[in-house]
């Protein structure tokens, strides 16, 4: 194995008596509701895409320079009190074009939990950048402070660009991204206007997916697991069991494997190298690893006194199993000793569930918990699917969900085409489902 072969300690004194998680997600253990700043993140983002920052210290210094300007430009220094408070006394200023949000990178300075987000967000980008963004269509004002701002834009040093360490968890979902990326940078005002919902719904996806895949670590690459929505206005009848049985509950169940299996695959890795998933792990593995996984999983077992078995057979495929199943068998009330182990894992997925996933999340009677996208996620959901193209056949856009991961059973897919029809972006060749062609609303 390339990272890990002949780098694992083989006795006990080097096995951390704590879990220790900095890659691939954003949730710590001691992590409480409200910890993540979406603002700050946003702006983050769009400095890892545009690959630009400000030379300024802050927004009052960029309020001073353009009160400068405007003053030499106009023949009443009154004006200037009313433009303040049009653009720098809520939030006018953040809305003329993307590049104003990375002074929202300032909130994010010293602040880890927002830093370990947007990390997540260049892990599953993965270098994604915008070079040649159309410009955005401004009146006389705004192109002014424009102006400003773009005087003082410089281009992020090399040396100081957050390059990820890690390769993509799941590149079939870091495809998507990086092309929805793309198709908003052309649409400005647009990308404004939805960019914290897109990074929420990444986020969902992200965390969703890698709950739903990291459990098959056997099978090679992550695909697109099935994990069925409903529409916010429908109903979740008895009958309708995919959204039971591939929904919420799926995933729920699977989070409790993130913090474990991350943990262990972080601590078998030589962090120097770049981090690789666990899937890849095994791809690129050679059984000469084998007594070097064995002496950390004998040294782990001991340390944190749990009574797994250890197999003997010389594969590291079977070996890293082992490590996995010990990097759970801690948080079993069964077999854990400290007692505070099972209440840590059982937090980390109530932080999860309430700081990433709560926009999908709903409680439906009988039906329990159930996933829910409302009608600003499908119409963003739906443009950037559709993407560069002027529309797309029903079944085509249900095939674009699918890559996101998200899926709808046949009911849900009636009730779309109805939604689709009453805003008036969906277009009837004939009565056929495979006639049925739905537009952007952009």
């Amino acid at each position: 194995m390339k990272q890990i072969r002949n780098e694992l300690p083989q006795s006990s004194e080097f096995v951390k008596n704590k879990n220790v998680l900095n890659s691939y997600f954003p949730i710590r253990t001691k992590d409480g509701p409200g910890v993540f700043d979406w603002d700050a993140v946003t702006g983050y983002v769009i400095k890892l895409i545009y690959k630009k920052e400000i030379a300024l210290s802050g927004l009052d210094e960029f309020k001073i320079k353009c009160e400068v300007d405007f003053i030499n430009k106009l023949d009443n220094k009154i004006f200037w009190t009313y433009l303040e408070k049009m653009y720098f006394r809520d939030d006018g200023l953040f809305k003329i074009s993307p590049e104003f949000l990375i002074f929202k990178t300032f909130q994010i300075k010293g602040n880890k939990p927002n830093v370990r987000l947007g990390e997540m967000f260049s892990s599953l980008l993965q270098g994604k950048s915008i070079n040649d963004a159309p410009k955005a269509s401004l009146n006389f004002l705004e192109e002014s402070i424009n102006n400003v701002l773009i005087s003082f834009l410089k281009n992020t040093d090399e040396n100081k660009l957050d390059v990820c360490n890690e390769e993509p968890y799941l590149p079939f979902l870091t495809r998507v991204i990086q092309d929805d990326i793309s198709f908003l940078s052309k649409h400005p005002k647009y990308f404004l206007s939805v960019l914290g919902q897109f990074l929420r719904l990444y986020a969902y996806l992200y965390t969703s997916q890698l709950a739903l895949n990291i459990g098959g670590w056997r099978e090679g690459e992550p695909s697109s697991k099935p994990l069925y929505f409903i529409l916010d206005f429908e109903t979740a009848s008895a009958e309708r069991t995919h959204i039971r049985a591939n929904g919420h509950q799926r995933v729920h169940k699977s989070l409790y494997k993130i913090f474990p299996y991350l943990a262990m695959s972080e601590s078998i890795q030589n962090p120097k190298l770049k981090r690789q998933p666990i899937w890849k792990l095994v791809q690129e593995s050679s059984d000469e690893s084998y007594g070097n996984l064995k002496g950390f999983a004998e040294a782990f077992k001991q340390e944190r006194k749990l009574t797994n078995h250890i197999s003997d057979t010389g594969s590291v495929i079977d070996i890293i199993g082992d490590l996995l199943n010990l990097g759970m068998a801690q948080f079993s009330r069964e077999q854990s000793l400290h007692g505070t182990r099972p209440d840590i894992n059982n937090s980390y997925v109530k932080a999860i569930e309430s700081e990433l996933c709560n926009h999908f999340i709903q409680s439906r009677g009988r039906s329990g918990k159930i996933l829910v996208i409302n009608q600003d996620y499908l119409m963003l959901l739906t443009n950037i699917s559709i993407g560069n193209n002027d529309q797309l056949r029903f079944h085509e856009l249900l095939a674009e969900f699918k890559k996101r991961g998200v899926y709808f059973d046949k009911k849900s897919q009636q009730a779309l085409i109805q939604f689709y029809e009453r805003i008036g972006n969906v277009e009837r060749m004939s009565d056929s489902g495979d006639a049925v062609y739905v537009r952007k609303a952009i």
